[in-house]
């Protein structure tokens, strides 16, 4: 008889991040440039702070899915959502549930 270690759960398989999107040096440079403008008219800074979520696999860090954050008041429930997801669904549905390809 043959056992096969399949995992229970996706978060036996994939970890969740916030990691901050990749601008070139000068569109880094004038997002600044636009978050100090609207810090001295009475804004929020948010422009720069800008990231995505991003799951990645486990086993070789390879990204499966970046979804870029909401507005920064709503990170935390889409991080909680993704965490519960990843706790309570195994690999297969959580791949369905994101609109990712399955697996072969």
């Amino acid at each position: 008889m043959t056992a096969t270690l399949e995992p229970g759960c996706a978060d036996e398989v994939y970890v969740v991040g916030l990691e901050p999107r990749h601008y070139s040096a000068p569109l880094r440079v004038l997002r600044g440039l636009a978050d100090l403008w609207c810090a001295a008219s009475g804004g929020r800074m948010e422009l720069s702070r800008a990231g995505d979520l991003v799951v990645r696999r486990r086993h070789d860090g390879g990204e499966e899915l970046r979804v870029p954050l909401p507005a920064p008041d709503a990170v935390p429930e889409l991080l909680a959502v993704v965490h519960e997801q990843l706790e309570t669904l195994d690999p297969a549905e959580f791949r369905k549930a994101w609109g990712l390809p399955a697996l072969a």
